[in-house]
């Protein structure tokens, strides 16, 4: 299961962001993730909850947008859309396709909270 070593990673993204920042917790994390990436959005949602408990993530929710796979047909240059894990020429049927999307994974935004100086609490989007 490396969806594991994945949310760790992403933990450790956030925590140096968090930190940079100067917060006090995080509430969201925004992940791009592509369909041909070849992770298990569930796995790693899981992995990600049980990892951040005690951190700065602690209440955090993961928010995955996936990605479609998308590319270009190398034998007759229309451009394909896939289905899955699937990616084939929509004209010619044909699985030669150039891969222009479909492997992001990337933290795209974390929300966060701070406590502001007379204020109860804040939230701000980084």
């Amino acid at each position: 299961m490396h969806e594991s070593s994945m949310a760790i990673s992403i933990l450790r993204i956030v925590a140096d962001e968090a930190q940079k920042a100067h917060v006090n917790a995080v509430t969201q994390v925004r992940l791009c993730l592509g369909d041909l990436a070849g992770v298990e959005a569930t796995t790693l949602t899981a992995c990600f909850e049980m990892l951040s408990e005690g951190t700065v993530t602690d209440k955090a929710k993961l928010v995955i947008k996936r990605i479609p796979a998308t590319g270009t047909c190398t034998v007759c240059g229309t451009a394909a859309t896939g289905r899955g894990r699937m990616l084939q020429c929509p004209l010619c049927k044909t699985s030669s396709v150039k891969l222009a999307t479909g492997r992001e994974f990337y933290v795209e935004s974390i929300e966060v909270e701070t406590l502001c100086k007379g204020d109860e609490h804040a939230e701000h989007t980084s």
